[in-house]
């Protein structure tokens, strides 16, 4: 089979489904390895059937699941023998001699790749949730990721109301579970150690009705069973905590991607929060 060029947008292109777009992104997160493996396994970690990645393959011009394989194989064989990639390769390695150095490439490399494997329908279907003024948002994070956690929702909750950072105080997290139900969003942001809890509120929300949206790596936490919409972040770093560059990237570009939604409610609550500033420094207080 001739190489095909255009391999990796027809595989972030050609979903047309919610279930087709996390198979799409399955493959493109741990490209060209996964792709090599079984349809079996591809379905698993995905969380959809074997049917649905042949007719995602299908669709996408490839009838018989050994033809995307060859191709999968003619594309890696091309860009590994490409000037181009050499060329990458020697500047990389002659430019990462010091750690700090070599830490930002790396951050660099993440981002470029990331963008490169993003299934837009992913992101896009997870900032019109944000954006649903009839939805509650419930913001969780882990040990780690906490941080994302707290980001997202100081900045989603100065341009949309009904937005909460659920903390992770023993007892206290599992008492917002009783009043869940289809009118809120769960967004989860969970890495590498998963973290019980975390999958335990997901799965007790998603019974109630709840949505369901997660931010996690390329490894995907067991969270990833029961969202609608996943997005994944390469971790990448000579840290032993791992980085989440790529995640805070993430975060900005659904706080702007839900500003542009909404941009008229969200310049008047932002003329609003400045007003109510305007009276605290009036009053002395700030």
């Amino acid at each position: 089979m001739a190489p095909d060029k255009n391999l990796i947008p027809k595989i972030r292109d050609g979903a047309s489904s919610a279930a087709e777009r996390k198979v799409a992104s399955v493959i493109l997160e741990g490209y060209p390895v996964r792709a090599l493996g079984t349809v079996g396994a591809l379905a698993q970690r995905a969380s959809v059937s074997a049917p649905t990645v042949l007719r995602f393959l299908a669709r996408i011009g490839f009838p018989r699941f050994a033809d995307f394989q060859a191709a999968v194989v003619a594309d890696v064989e091309r860009h590994m023998g490409s000037p181009l990639h050499k060329l990458g390769q020697q500047d990389d390695a002659a430019s990462s001699d010091h750690i700090y150095h070599r830490t930002l490439l790396m951050q660099a490399a993440a981002l470029r790749a990331a963008a490169a494997q993003a299934v837009v329908g992913e992101f896009d279907m997870i900032a019109d949730l944000l954006a649903d003024p009839r939805l509650s948002v419930k913001v969780l994070g882990g040990r780690y990721s906490q941080v994302l956690a707290r980001r997202l929702s100081m900045q989603l909750g100065q341009i949309r109301p009904g937005v909460v950072l659920v903390q992770q105080e023993v007892g206290f997290t599992y008492d917002m579970l009783v009043d869940a139900g289809p009118r809120d969003l769960c967004v989860f942001f969970d890495y590498r150690r998963y973290q019980p809890e975390l999958l335990t509120f997901a799965a007790a929300a998603r019974a109630a009705g709840a949505r369901i949206c997660l931010l996690t790596d390329t490894w995907r936490s067991p969270i990833a069973e029961h969202a609608e919409a996943v997005l994944t972040s390469p971790d990448a770093s000579p840290s032993p905590f791992g980085s989440r560059v790529v995640a805070t990237a993430q975060v900005e570009a659904l706080v702007a991607a839900v500003t542009h939604r909404i941009r008229d409610e969200a310049r008047t609550r932002l003329a609003r929060i400045e007003d109510l500033r305007k009276l605290d420094r009036k009053d002395g207080t700030e």
